[in-house]
């Protein structure tokens, strides 16, 4: 395998792009699509149900990015639902919060994440380097047939993603990775805000938004409700919510040890910078439940195997894009800058 995310450029309209994604990722489309119907674990007419009213949902907020689905799965030859079920992969696998360390340095402008999943995804993901007719341009790591996700755009609007759960969860609106490409479409932090907060409710998760001058919101989404997290000068969520929501840590022990982990590491930091926070990612010094996840047992995982298969890091204000293929402490960094 090779060491680097294949870089996928698509550019133009919205059914331009669509058809380019489909088109290009064709095989891996199918792939992810296979990948999915094992790990959703329900009934297909169930999930195409939900799909469906994904996409009436998509269609109405943003009929932009419908036609891009919709372009997209024709062109990969895939029934379209299937496309909205993968672009609403967060709600519908609402099961155990075992993904990702993000963290963010707000006088710095940097922020960064690992993405723990099924090792099956090193071998899928890509990197999408999407430009719009109005020369918007976005990097963004992403699963094939999925839109959007961890990324940033040439304004210095960044979004990283940590994955939540709650119990009776009913999910309802647009998917999340709708909201992750609309904020990525978005020139600002504040036009992302206002775009994404009437579609916020739905949808479980923790969202973190950053830009280049310093400004950052932190976002946790519980079903009906929704939670804006104060956002120190050093800052981590893993995947427990950290305002009100009333549940047993103890039952997440994962997602707490990680939490506490850069929390100590973060509090020992001096100067923090990009070697720094690329350090805190790569970090293993809590065996049980290490930052760097080279390999562990995922109980909900159909083939039981979880590892870190990227991890991102973003200079907002440099306009960089730093990422590796697998973990950070076994491969190389690439860097990608989106200055013109």
């Amino acid at each position: 395998m090779d060491r680097y995310f294949p870089v996928i450029k698509i550019h133009g309209a919205a059914e331009d792009r669509g058809r380019q994604h489909g088109t290009l990722l064709k095989e891996r489309i199918h792939q992810t699509v296979e990948f999915y119907q094992k790990q959703f674990q329900l009934p297909e007419e169930q999930i195409l149900g939900i799909a469906d009213q994904f996409r009436k949902s998509t269609m109405a907020f943003r009929e932009d990015i419908s036609i891009e689905i919709e372009a997209l799965a024709k062109a990969a030859e895939v029934d379209s639902l299937w496309i909205y079920a993968l672009n609403g992969r967060t709600e519908l696998l609402n099961l155990n919060p075992m993904e990702c360390t993000t963290l963010s340095f707000k006088k710095q402008s940097l922020m960064g994440q690992n993405w723990d999943w099924d090792s099956e995804l090193e071998e899928l993901a890509v990197i999408l380097d999407i430009e719009k007719e109005d020369g918007h341009r976005i990097l963004t790591m992403t699963e094939p047939g999925m839109i959007g996700k961890i990324g940033m755009n040439h304004c210095g609007v960044g979004v990283c993603l940590n994955f939540m759960t709650i119990e009776n969860y009913q999910p309802y609106g647009v998917p999340l990775h709708v909201l992750l490409r609309t904020i990525l479409d978005s020139k600002s932090l504040r036009e992302a805000q206002s775009l994404i907060t009437s579609q916020l409710p739905g949808k479980v998760g923790n969202i973190l938004i950053s830009n280049g001058n310093g400004e950052i919101l932190d976002i946790e989404l519980a079903g009906d409700e929704y939670f804006s997290i104060p956002v120190e000068d050093l800052f981590v969520h893993t995947n427990h919510f950290l305002s009100k929501i009333d549940y047993d840590l103890m039952l997440f022990p994962n997602t707490v040890g990680r939490y506490d982990r850069a929390k100590e590491l973060l509090n020992r930091l001096d100067d923090p910078s990009i070697k720094s926070i690329k350090d805190i990612l790569k970090d293993h010094g809590n065996g049980t439940y290490p930052i760097c996840r080279k390999r562990f047992s995922h109980p909900w995982l159909t083939d039981d195997t979880s590892i870190t298969v990227t991890t991102i890091v973003m200079d907002l204000k440099r306009l960089q894009f730093h990422i590796t293929r697998g973990n950070p402490f076994d491969n190389p960094f690439t860097v990608f800058s989106l200055k013109n």
